[in-house]
């Protein structure tokens, strides 16, 4: 043998040991991965004010897990992201965590239209799990997703109706709508206009506006000509603060009708309107007390120092306990379909009950390491995802009074 070929041969020894060792660090390293989930939120535009809230409580959710041991004997992961309320920038956002990242699943986003963008864009072709805990719009019912975007919130086709009711008890006959022209404007728009049309209501005009405008004094004229008992207001906080004031300063309108886009305090203390909008009534997803909504608040205040403020902060934490537990159920941290797969195995019945809290999730994870069924009833409500992934669940009515966003402790079904 030549010593060419000799050394040809150690070569291709060399490599062989070189690949079968890459190969081995590779599968050590999947083994090892953390669970990272990517977290959509909005810091920046019209639903700024509700971007920290929600990121405290998949936060909590993290911290709950990890201090109950982590997943697969791994820490969990948090990296979040700011879409500014911009399918465009939503989608580069959502494309960040899962390429560079390497995120197995997304919390969020708020937005319904980002949601639907950064699907479409990112979660869906890459086959990622996205689940929201705040995007409402009908129209994500229907989404040809392969079964990898799910909600732990319901469907503004429920909020809809219940809003119908609602104005029809505080008298209103005619009014106007002012949406946000997204997915989400758009669906409860159409929904609150079909119910109230059949409760013997009349909408005068159904007006559409983008997220940032300097005035809406174009739509408000639109939206109120020929005379209404309310306005409803389908929009964001960002863009509320603005044609709210605008319609009180100029006469437009004085009674509004709101929902769970303008459930939020800031904007009504940035435009001084606790007085003007005293009695004003909403709608929101939400559920009535109960011990797992209480643990949650309870946990929240003791990390946080402040109370639990904002809509959809308990189906952020479900949607981020629910990952983590379909990734113990899954045995993986890195297989997103895997884990997809075990999403209706943790959190419908049958099972033994779990609910939210480091003890609670202990608890979860002793089970499915046993091998024995999970029902996560969550802090947001019971939740059971139906083929589309979808939950139901009840609608809060809520009203300004005293200064104060309070709840009348009114939970409907459509």
């Amino acid at each position: 043998m030549s010593r060419f070929v000799r050394f040809g041969l150690a070569l291709t020894i060399l490599s062989v040991v070189f690949i079968l060792a890459a190969t081995g660090c590779q599968a050590e390293s999947e083994e090892e991965s953390p669970l990272i989930i990517g977290n959509l939120n909005a810091f920046t535009g019209s639903l700024a004010e509700f971007g920290p809230p929600l990121r405290n409580a998949v936060e909590l959710a993290s911290e709950h897990v990890n201090r109950a041991g982590g997943v697969n004997g791994q820490s969990v992961l948090i990296v979040s992201r700011d879409t500014g309320v911009n399918p465009v920038q939503g989608v580069d956002a959502a494309g960040a965590l899962v390429d560079v990242e390497r995120v197995v699943a997304i919390v969020g986003a708020l937005s319904s239209g980002v949601t639907i963008a950064a699907a479409n864009a990112v979660t869906i072709p890459k086959e990622t799990l996205l689940i929201s805990g705040a995007s409402t719009a009908p129209s994500i019912t229907v989404l040809e997703d392969g079964d990898f975007v799910f909600r732990t919130t319901p469907s503004d086709a429920s909020q809809g109706v219940v809003l119908a009711r609602l104005a029809r008890e505080q008298g209103f006959n005619r009014i106007g709508v002012m949406y946000l022209n997204n997915a989400y404007g758009e669906g409860l728009a159409d929904q609150l206009e079909e119910s109230f049309t059949a409760l013997g209501g009349t909408v005068t005009a159904k007006v559409p506006h983008e997220d940032v405008q300097p005035t809406y004094a174009s739509e408000l004229a639109k939206a109120t000509a020929g005379g209404i008992d309310g306005l409803a207001a389908l929009s964001y906080t960002g863009q509320a603060a603005v044609y709210v004031q605008e319609a009180l300063e100029g006469g437009y309108a004085s009674r509004f009708l709101l929902a769970d886009g303008t459930k939020g305090s800031e904007w009504i203390d940035d435009i001084d309107a606790w007085a003007a909008l005293e009695g004003t009534m909403g709608t929101v997803q939400g559920s009535p007390g109960s011990p797992a909504k209480d643990a949650f608040e309870t946990s929240y205040l003791e990390t946080y120092g402040v109370e639990v403020s904002h809509p959809f902060m308990a189906e952020h934490y479900d949607a981020t306990i629910l990952v983590a537990l379909a990734a113990a159920k899954a045995g993986t941290n890195t297989d997103s379909g895997a884990i997809r797969d075990a999403f209706r195995d943790v959190a419908n019945s049958p099972g033994e009950v779990i609910g939210p809290g480091r003890a609670e999730i202990a608890r979860a994870l002793e089970l499915i390491a046993e091998g024995e069924d999970i029902n996560y009833n969550g802090a947001g409500g019971d939740i059971e995802f139906d083929e589309n992934g979808d939950v139901v669940g009840t609608i809060e009515i809520w009203t300004i009074s005293g200064g104060e966003i309070k709840s009348t402790g009114r939970f409907e079904l459509p």
